[in-house]
């Protein structure tokens, strides 16, 4: 059995490989944007989330259903807990606590 004897035969091969190089990268790409764009849209969502639980002029059942929606949200569980204390909005301590996530977020990158 002879493999990419000739010149002829590499090249053969090489067009045959090339393509589905290509193919592989495309498709490796397209998942990457896709995936990027989906944690986009839930980081969006997530802040309407939050937004409506802030606003005054939505009623209580509207605020549960929005709080029972923030369970969907597992990877901001962390924020999520330094926002809210005891099931209340944090007033107090307010900036120190936005202070210390910004020195958080500054170290972690």
């Amino acid at each position: 059995m002879r493999m990419l004897v000739t010149g002829q035969d590499m090249i053969g091969w090489g067009l045959l490989v090339l393509p589905l190089i290509v193919i592989a990268w495309a498709v490796l790409w397209l998942a990457e944007q896709t995936a990027e764009r989906n944690r986009h849209e839930r980081y969006l969502r997530f802040q309407a989330v939050l937004r409506h639980l802030g606003r005054d002029d939505t009623s209580w059942a509207e605020k549960m259903a929005a709080a029972h929606e923030l369970r969907q949200y597992k990877e901001y569980r962390h924020i999520i807990g330094k926002i809210f204390d005891d099931g209340k909005v944090r007033e107090e301590g307010q900036a120190a606590a936005l202070e210390a996530e910004l020195k958080d977020v500054s170290k972690s990158g």
